[in-house]
């Protein structure tokens, strides 16, 4: 199978999904077509390729290695017209590929149809660069993830994945630790929000492989952490307790009362700190969340927006706990947000799961249970190297560009060090 399909799949393998019955839930079942039509693919049987992909992306239509695999099945089998509508629709939706490497698709070439399909791809390639770098830290080796900005101090703070380490940076862009290596208990720093009426940083850590000094007998424990936002003392550790099962906090915000809410990857979870609470709770749980990432409270903080890796943007009412899937257009894809934050009534996503990144606005209707539109405001920058996290300051965007997650293994080595880039922090004008 040609290396697009693989990078293209959105950790479709790797991501384990709840216990749920395949036929109930779009996702599973497509995630199992999936993996039935690489069988075939394998075996080289056109006819259970084919079957097998048009009923993934039936059942997942905006995932761009279903749509994929599905234009690869088309052509193989001699069957252009489903070919030329699955790359057609793969196109609409922003995703890009080099399809003339693809030998899969070489009954393709030679139909106009696809000759502009071709340059409607390449279109999407295309950079988009309305930011600029805010700062640059020094240490090619941080593994940055998350960011935060402390209004009072005018500093932003930056976490250290690879060293277990929060940077806070000065505005003149000097950057030292805020907090140490080592601190009790303390795992890899991933999202990150300040609370500036109580003075507070509040962090979601897990841990993980990556952080140097890693216990393995840590593995899928995971936590919410409070900081002293003057003196970088650890004020409150809301630590998941073991149940068997792993986790990983892998975003956090605060509510303006106090309670702070934080999204578990590895869980179909979301947890809460309540104000003034010594342990954390499981708030919601639901077999919609299947790798929960960024979220957001709406402006009246009745709803909390997540997104779902998997799935897309979900809903959650905080007052019935009741969690719904936003609806879309055919022509949008919300899969692959890491961050999400909020510029009025739209929401802001940066993601890293598609192919090319890029930052997109989604322009939502009153009620905001339905996606209207999207627009791409930043798209294959320069300096991405995986971008992550943000923090809406005023009206701009701050971010992670160029995180480098995929040069750190599992096994703790980095890969090429020597090559590694300089975090970049980008500023993106909301408006």
């Amino acid at each position: 199978m040609p290396t697009t399909i693989a990078a293209l799949a959105l950790v479709l393998a790797a991501i384990s999904a709840p216990t749920l019955l395949a036929q109930t839930d779009p996702v599973v079942a497509s995630r199992a077509e999936y993996r039935e039509a690489m069988k075939a693919y394998e075996a080289h049987d056109t006819v259970a390729f084919l079957r097998h992909a048009s009923e993934a992306a039936r059942l997942r239509p905006t995932h761009g290695g279903v749509l994929y695999a599905l234009a690869s099945a088309g052509a193989l089998a001699g069957d252009s017209t489903v070919a030329l509508a699955a790359l057609r629709h793969f196109a609409v939706l922003g995703y890009t590929v080099d399809v003339d490497s693809d030998a899969d698709l070489a009954s393709l070439r030679g139909i106009a149809a696809f000759d502009s399909l071709r340059a409607e791809l390449r279109r999407n390639a295309a950079p988009i660069v309305r930011s600029k770098a805010a700062f640059t830290l020094a240490d090619r080796e941080l593994l940055t993830e998350g960011i935060a900005y402390d209004s009072v101090a005018g500093t932003f703070l930056v976490g250290s994945v690879r060293h277990g380490t929060i940077l806070r940076v000065k505005p003149d862009g000097r950057a030292q630790e805020f907090v140490h290596a080592g601190v009790a208990g303390f795992w890899a720093p991933l999202g990150l929000r300040v609370d500036p009426k109580r003075r507070a940083l509040w962090v979601a850590s897990s841990a993980l492989p990556q952080t140097m000094g890693f216990d393995s007998s840590d593995a899928g424990r995971s936590g919410i952490f409070r900081f002293d936002l003057a003196t970088g003392a650890l004020t409150g550790r809301y630590v998941i307790p073991r149940d068997g099962e792993p986790h990983a906090l892998g975003d956090v915000l605060v509510a303006r009362n106090g309670d702070v809410y934080a999204t578990d990857s590895r869980a179909p979870a979301v947890y809460r700190v309540r104000a003034g609470a010594e342990t954390i709770e499981r708030f919601v749980t639901s077999p919609l969340l299947l790798s929960a990432q960024g979220l957001v409270l709406d402006s009246a903080e009745r709803s909390l927006f997540v997104a779902d890796y998997a799935r897309g943007l979900l809903r959650i009412d905080l007052a019935s706990r009741e969690v719904h899937l936003l609806d879309a257009p055919d022509d949008v894809m919300a899969l692959g947000i890491d961050g999400l934050y909020t510029d009025g009534p739209e929401l802001i996503g940066v993601q890293n799961g598609t192919t090319p990144h890029r930052v997109v606005r989604f322009r939502l209707d009153a009620a905001g249970r339905r996606i209207t539109g999207l627009e791409v405001l930043e798209r294959a920058h320069p300096d991405y190297a995986e971008p992550t996290l943000g923090v809406v300051v005023g009206r701009d965007l701050y971010y992670v560009a160029a995180s480098q997650w995929e040069r750190f293994r599992d096994d703790g080595t980095v890969d090429t060090p020597e090559t590694l880039r300089q975090p970049v922090i980008l500023r993106l004008e909301l408006r």
